[in-house]
C-alpha cells in the first residue's frame, strides 16, 4: 500500500498579509508587511489584543495575543490596523479555491489553513516538493500573499513541518526524518492515527 501524502498549507500572518494586499491594491505606497505593524484594537482607545504581526514587529518581541498597549510600549512607532473580517473571508475563500485545483480532498481547518490529501497524485508531479512549489507559486502570483507548506504522511507531522522556519517556506517531516529534525522523543507521534474526510 502506497504511503499517504498530506500537505498542511498555512497563510503567513494571514490577517496582516490580507490587509497589506488590500492596501496595496488600493494605492498604498508602503507594504505593511515590511514595517513594524499589527492587526489589533483601536490604538486611539489603547485597547484590544494583537491578532497578527509583521516580521519587523516580531523583532520587537511583540507576540500574538498580547495587549496592544504592551506592543506599543515595545515599539512606539508600531502601526496598528483594526480587523476587517469580511476582507479576511474574501481572501480565505480565494485561498481555498486555489487549493482545490491541486487536490481532490481539501480540509479547511481555520480561516487561514488547510490540509490537502495528495496521496496518489504522484503521476502529476515528479516529487512532493514540485507539487508544493506549484501551489505556493500559484497563491503568491494570483493572490499576492505567501504560505508555508508542510509535507508528511499524516496531518500531525505535516502541521509540525509547516511551523518550521517562516515565511514562504516548504518543509518535509516524514517519520524517517523525525529524529534528525525534531528529536527521537517525537518518534512515537508519527504513529498517531490521522484521517481526512473522504471525497463525497
Amino acid at each position: 500500500m502506497k504511503e499517504r501524502l498530506i500537505f498542511h498549507v498555512d497563510v503567513n500572518s494571514a490577517y496582516l498579509s490580507w490587509e497589506a494586499v488590500h492596501q496595496l491594491k488600493n494605492g498604498a505606497s508602503t507594504d505593511i508587511r515590511t514595517i513594524p505593524s499589527i492587526i489589533g484594537g483601536d490604538t486611539s482607545l489603547r485597547k484590544g489584543v494583537v491578532l497578527a504581526k509583521s516580521l519587523p514587529a516580531k523583532r520587537f518581541r511583540i507576540h500574538t495575543g498580547e495587549p496592544v498597549t504592551d506592543a506599543l510600549t515595545k515599539c512606539p512607532t508600531l502601526q496598528s490596523f483594526q480587523p476587517n473580517f469580511p476582507l479576511y473571508h474574501k481572501y480565505s475563500k480565494a485561498f481555498i479555491t486555489i487549493l482545490k485545483k491541486y487536490a481532490p480532498v481539501v480540509e479547511q481547518v481555520s480561516i487561514d489553513e488547510a490540509y490537502l490529501d495528495m496521496s496518489g497524485l504522484h503521476y502529476f508531479y515528479s516529487t512532493p516538493l514540485e507539487a508544493a512549489e506549484k501551489i505556493q507559486t500559484d497563491i503568491r502570483e494570483t493572490l499576492d500573499f505567501t504560505v508555508n507548506i508542510g509535507i508528511s504522511s499524516n496531518k500531525l507531522l505535516a502541521k509540525m513541518a509547516s511551523d518550521f522556519e517562516k515565511p514562504d517556506k516548504i518543509h518535509t517531516l516524514f517519520p524517517s526524518e523525525i529524529e534528525k529534525k525534531c528529536g527521537i522523543f517525537l518518534f512515537a507521534l508519527s504513529f498517531l492515527p490521522e484521517e481526512l474526510p473522504h471525497k463525497s
